[in-house]
């Protein structure tokens, strides 16, 4: 225990011409951070000056094609008690800072050796596609060191294992460096991909290296080569292994959805009866399943699919587990709802859709679904003036008619619908 000394706390990160990003990523903690170290890897714009004046003590460190190496320098650089360990393309949540410091003295206090937070992958929209699981923090002892050329991992020298402190609910950082132009240009580059290949001949029964190459040649949209390393990474695996094996989920749910895109769904449903025997609590398994069962309009089972996925999430959590589907909880919802309204279940699809109108009032989909069952519901009356009455006082409850914006938006889903009459209210509640 640090005896109610306020941890110390050393934030961490490589760089290399990251002057664009730089300012987002270090101008943030100084009323709890210890310090801030940087290793600049070669930069040639004006990354270590913009670091020096953001408050970061700044070394070089000459390029090994070797991440892991990198971090290992930063990480002798540091004097605090615990590590930070960040990257240039990644910024706090806002809540995130001001709870850094109780979450050291939390997992001080359970003895653990590092507290597993979760990175919050952006789209160029600004919205998150992936939620993944990573250690944030960890202490600062020579025995904790990265390993891997690439996608580096955090371990203990002599293998054991390290005991976490779970704050997935509380550590949150933003992370844009696979957004669009970013990862397409690391794609052009095949920088990861040549680090992968140096590691696999290096390590030739890594089952996580190939899976890491299955990644990069599928987004390479090499579906071939991907299915070949996918397959190799899955021959490769041990049997069952923890819960929290995230890179096996990963290459396991990645499978699922390729075997999906090349229309070979019984290869699809066997990997997935494979996986669910090796991780039977992985709830991405059933999430990727349920998103093949709607594309080929398959609703019962995507039901089942998809609520499947939902109650494993809510009864065993999300640390190091449900990195898809946890993410993407407004699309599964909305999936469902489609599932329930194509399937017949109407009263489903009414409920299912208005819980996601609470939330996003303008998401298209759920409107739709919406009035499409009530529309339905409503059979030969669907078009009288006293059944639309009955409908738009519902939408009342969702809605301020008084605004042009919203009419409009509800009439134009109401066409999409199929639904004459209602559209032609929703264009006179506007006032056109």
């Amino acid at each position: 225990m640090n005896g109610g000394r306020k941890p110390r706390i050393s934030l961490c990160m490589i760089a290399k011409n990251e002057e664009e990003k730089l300012e987002r990523a270090l101008s943030w903690g100084a009323d709890v951070l210890f310090e801030k170290i940087v290793a600049d890897t070669g930069s040639t714009d004006g990354t270590v000056s913009l670091a020096e004046k953001l408050g970061a003590r700044v070394y070089h460190f000459d390029w090994i094609d070797d991440f892991a190496a990198a971090r290992n320098f930063a990480l002798e650089q540091a004097g605090g008690d615990w590590i930070l360990m960040t990257d240039a393309d990644e910024w706090p949540v806002p809540e995130t800072p001001d709870k850094l410091c109780s979450l050291v003295e939390e997992a001080e206090a359970r003895k653990a050796d590092a507290v597993l937070g979760g990175i919050l992958n952006l789209d160029d929209k600004g919205e998150i596609v992936t939620c993944l699981s990573r250690i944030m923090l960890f202490r600062n002892v020579p025995e904790l060191r990265y390993r891997r050329r690439v996608h580096e991992q955090l371990g203990f020298a002599d293998g054991r294992l390290i005991k976490l402190s779970d704050a997935e609910k509380d550590l949150f950082f933003f992370h844009d460096g696979y957004a669009g132009e970013a990862l397409a240009g690391k794609r052009r580059s095949r920088r990861d991909l040549k680090l992968l290949e140096q590691e696999i001949s290096e390590h030739p029964d890594d089952y996580e290296i190939m899976g890491y190459l299955g990644d990069e040649y599928n987004g390479l949209k090499d579906k071939e080569r991907a299915l070949y390393w996918y397959r190799q990474s899955v021959e490769h695996m041990p049997g069952m292994t923890q819960e929290g094996a995230a890179r096996k989920a990963w290459t396991f749910s990645s499978l699922i959805a390729l075997y999906g895109e090349m229309g070979d769904d019984s290869a699809a449903e066997e990997i997935y009866k494979l996986a669910v025997e090796q991780q039977p609590l992985e709830a991405d398994y059933d999430y990727q399943m349920g998103r093949l069962c709607v594309l080929e309009k398959r609703w019962e089972e995507g039901i089942r699919y998809l609520a499947g996925g939902l109650a494993k999430l809510e009864r065993h959590g999300t640390a190091n587990s449900g990195m898809r589907i946890k993410a993407s909880l407004e699309k599964v919802y909305g999936d469902m709802a489609l599932c329930f309204l194509r399937s017949g279940r109407r009263k489903e699809a009414v409920e299912t859709s208005v819980a996601l109108l609470k939330a996003r009032p303008f998401d298209m989909k759920a409107l739709y679904i919406l009035l499409s069952s009530f529309y339905e519901d409503g059979g030969e009356q669907a078009e009288s003036a006293s059944y639309v009455d009955s409908v738009v006082g519902f939408l009342r409850k969702l809605y301020t008619f008084s605004d042009l914006k919203t009419c409009l938006f509800i009439a134009r889903a109401a066409k999409e619908a199929g639904w004459a009459a209602m559209g032609i209210r929703m264009e006179k509640e506007s006032g056109r």
